[in-house]
């Protein structure tokens, strides 16, 4: 679960957070740095011992233990239900969720049409007392092979622990890529996605659907599982409300007029254009030195500088660079993107297409949110590129089809009940995000200061192009 620690140090040391140890093992005489050489930028972020994932087990900052679902009679109700119906289906399996349970149907020989048991939804919802809108109908996966089922919003919902989504993500040491769980499936099984593959998503949600709670679990998976040399964050909130607690992280902020990550939120309107141009200007360097070095990406850039004897020397735009760190992967997160593609237009719509279209071997990832999906908006090519979807509860329809090309969001049940839909899947996944308390945002935001107060992130204010 999570970044696995290698070699000997699987264990966390018995020390403090953030103290050294000598036997850093093939760190030091790696090519880069000598024998005698202080514990370097480099190291500290790629040595198995300082992996953020322990720290937060250590600290306990995030609630863990999936409660157990309660047994219902409700595949004997749904049943008889169809049998009184006239309609020759069983109930032959079920899976337990937090939020719904999903009741696979057999059919039988004899069974009319499918769009007979569709048609009979309103009926059953009625008479579960659970509501006919809350009621879904249609294929999902059953031991491998497409099958009818009938998913049913529990009489109790259940509450999904922050470190049953939080914590499982990451991978093992420099490995490649970006995964971070989104949440839970209907029956209470992490989902995680590498958002490397991805490699740019568009999250949609009214007020109450849940959408900033998913957006800080997500902030804090990729920060939890990361070093800031592996991944970082940048994050534009026009309203200036949503994530004050992150100010300050090592892993987390926007740029400053210097284009070097600054521990400040980007709050205006103004800085989000900014932000964007640079993250341009930050691709077009990447794909400068890739073409400079001979390879074709992110991963394959990266694993050659972790093997270089020396910096690689490389002039750009007049400059010449000293390239010895790590390119990290970048996850640029805005919210209520809509407001400002209205306020700004082609300013911000182009940059962001450009990004969307050409970004992804550069390790450059959108997420872009909004509480409005509108058609005028999300459409053409930016929302071609963003092919990854997450659609939490939407007024109507209308939203659903911009969000996910399909009807269904406008009937989830709210508080990060969500539809799914992947770069290649056809049928939307069902999934319920975690409950995350204030206190946990700022319990993570603190450990990342921590360390950086500490020192052992220095280097974090560098240019984040250079």
């Amino acid at each position: 679960m999570g970044r696995q620690i290698a070699g000997n140090y699987r264990n966390p040391p018995g020390d403090a957070p953030g103290r050294y140890r000598e036997d850093t093992g093939n760190m030091k005489g790696n090519g880069l740095f000598t024998e005698n050489h202080d514990m370097s930028y480099y190291d500290k972020w790629h040595s198995p011992l300082y992996m953020p994932k322990w720290l937060t087990y250590t600290c306990g900052l995030f609630k863990i233990g999936m409660p157990d679902f309660p047994e219902d009679d409700m595949g004997g109700r749904i049943d008889a239900f169809f049998k009184a119906n006239g309609v020759n289906v069983q109930v032959v399996g079920t899976e337990r969720g937090p939020v719904v349970s999903t009741y696979i149907l057999e059919l039988t020989k004899d069974t009319e049409h499918v769009s007979r048991i569709e048609n009979l939804r309103r009926d059953l919802g009625l008479r579960l007392g659970v509501g006919s809108s809350k009621v879904y109908i249609g294929e999902t996966m059953w031991n491998g092979k497409v099958s009818l089922a009938v998913e049913i919003p529990n009489m109790e919902r259940i509450a999904v622990p922050s470190g049953e989504v939080v914590l499982y993500g990451g991978g093992g040491e420099h490995d490649n890529g970006l995964k971070v769980c989104f949440g839970v499936d209907t029956a209470g099984k992490q989902f995680t996605v590498d958002l490397a593959k991805a490699p740019h998503m568009l999250v949609a949600g009214q007020s109450g659907s849940g959408k900033s709670v998913f957006l800080n679990s997500l902030i804090c998976g990729i920060v939890t599982n990361y070093w800031p040399g592996d991944a970082r964050v940048l994050i534009v909130d026009p309203k200036g409300t949503e994530f004050n607690s992150f100010a300050g992280h090592p892993s987390i902020g926007g740029l400053d007029r210097e284009g070097r990550l600054s521990g400040n939120i980007p709050y205006g309107t103004d800085d989000a254009v900014y932000v964007v141009e640079r993250m341009v200007e930050a691709m077009k360097f990447r794909m400068a030195f890739f073409r400079h070095v001979g390879v074709n990406g992110l991963d394959a850039c990266n694993a050659l500088i972790r093997h270089a004897e020396k910096k690689i020397e490389f002039e750009y735009d007049g400059k010449r660079y000293a390239v010895a760190n790590l390119f990290p992967r970048v996850v640029v997160v805005i919210d209520e993107f809509y407001d400002l593609m209205v306020s700004f237009g082609e300013s911000f719509e182009e940059p962001l297409s450009v990004i969307a279209a050409k970004a992804r071997s550069a390790g450059i990832h959108l997420v872009l949110a909004t509480q409005r999906p509108s058609a005028d908006v999300v459409k053409g090519a930016l929302k071609a590129n963003l092919s990854t979807r997450v659609a939490l509860k939407v007024a109507s329809r209308t939203d659903s089809q911009v969000i996910i090309d399909r009807g269904g969001a406008e009937n989830l049940c709210g508080r990060g009940d969500m539809l799914y839909v992947g770069p290649d899947g056809d049928v939307p996944l069902r999934l319920h995000g975690c409950m995350l308390t204030d206190e946990e945002i700022k319990a993570c935001a603190a450990s990342g200061k921590k360390l950086l107060d500490e020192g052992w992130v220095k280097g974090c204010e560098r240019v984040l192009y250079a």
